[in-house]
């Protein structure tokens, strides 16, 4: 046309490709956010199939660890990690005197690189089951036949109240089941004696040089020794009244005596007599102690009847489990700091 206007179908066709060139450029761009957005280990191939894709490298599958409860599994974690997953039998919060296997769990043990358990019969409901496995060429390792283990007392024998545990002996511990404190995990002096042989022991079955994990744990368990030290040496006078007999190897670590406890026994799967109890507050009375320190398995009613008759306090302490830390040195930092606390008043 003459004067120079628009055909209408010159203008329809434009409109058209504009329009189309828009939706291309829409449609990849929502295909570019949409790749990006995927996580760093998951890629799309492309339209053709030709595009190279990206795999990341699987996790290895490690062999595992048993360990029977958490507060010692926490310590193993600490030597092994990165070459053993540690997988912990009894839960936590669960009392490991009166702990019984299922059959998941004896599967777990039979099929574990390396079982490591108290002994001393404090995982009794465990006994059949870890000598099962070791008949069976599992590798079973008991941390109190490497430690410097303690008498087991009667605290709320007359003939022994006022005496700190006789004398240590070393070595062969389930000769004298009957006789030896299991709680050998409630210090870290213990943990420490045990270290060299579990840390063998580990690595022989994971085939692995521990050596260096272990001095780094063996650093750790120093240092947190050397600082309960010093907290429990403001105390002159360091006596505890327990839920049942289980801190001997603490007092005897941070000087202090174990004068009474409300179950007069290693195990938890014990009675208290009315006869124990009056105990326990006579002694409350007498030594003019202030608080007392019930734990899992100790009766909490018992405890109450105490504080209520003596006026002492209740101050609970965790000694069987975590209990929110994650890390052995946590578990027995917060145990000292705990009692500490509760001595203070």
């Amino acid at each position: 046309m003459a004067d120079g206007s628009c055909n209408p179908i010159t203008v329809r066709v434009s409109r058209f490709m504009a329009v189309a060139s828009i939706v291309a450029l829409v449609v990849l761009g929502a295909s570019c956010s949409s790749n990006d957005a995927l996580p760093a280990n998951e890629t799309t191939l492309s339209a053709n199939n030709n595009a190279a894709s990206t795999t990341v490298a699987p996790v290895a599958d490690l062999p595992d660890v048993v360990v029977t409860y958490s507060v010692l599994a926490a310590l193993v974690s600490d030597l092994v990690k990165g070459v053993a997953d540690v997988i912990t039998l009894i839960p936590d919060g669960q009392d490991p005197h009166t702990f019984e296997p299922s059959a998941k769990d004896i599967a777990t043990l039979n099929d574990a690189a390396l079982v490591v358990a108290n002994g001393l019969g404090l995982e009794v409901g465990i006994d059949g089951a870890l000598a099962n496995a070791a008949e069976s060429g599992t590798e079973v390792f008991f941390v109190a036949d490497h430690v410097t283990l303690i008498d087991l007392v009667d605290v709320n024998d007359h003939a022994h109240h006022g005496h700190a545990h006789p004398g240590a002996d070393s070595g062969h511990a389930n000769d004298h089941e009957h006789s030896k404190d299991p709680h050998v995990w409630l210090s870290p002096e213990s943990m420490r004696e045990a270290l060299p042989a579990l840390a063998k022991a580990a690595g022989d079955a994971l085939g692995e040089d521990l050596s260096s994990a272990a001095a780094r744990l063996d650093a750790d368990l120093r240092e947190v020794d050397a600082e309960l030290s010093a907290t429990f040496s403001e105390f002159e006078n360091c006596e505890l009244v327990t839920g049942h007999n289980e801190l001997g190897y603490f007092a005897q670590q941070y000087g202090c005596e174990v004068i009474a406890a409300i179950l007069p026994s290693a195990s938890t799967s014990a009675e208290e007599s009315a006869g124990a109890v009056e105990f326990v507050i006579d002694v409350v009375r007498t030594h003019g102690t202030d608080v007392i320190f019930p734990s899992l398995g100790s009766s909490m009613a018992v405890a109450k009847r105490v504080a209520e008759t003596t006026g002492a306090r209740i101050v609970e302490v965790n000694t069987h489990y975590l209990d929110g830390v994650t890390t052995y040195v946590d578990f027995i930092e917060s145990l000292g700091n705990t009692i500490a606390a509760g001595l203070r008043g």
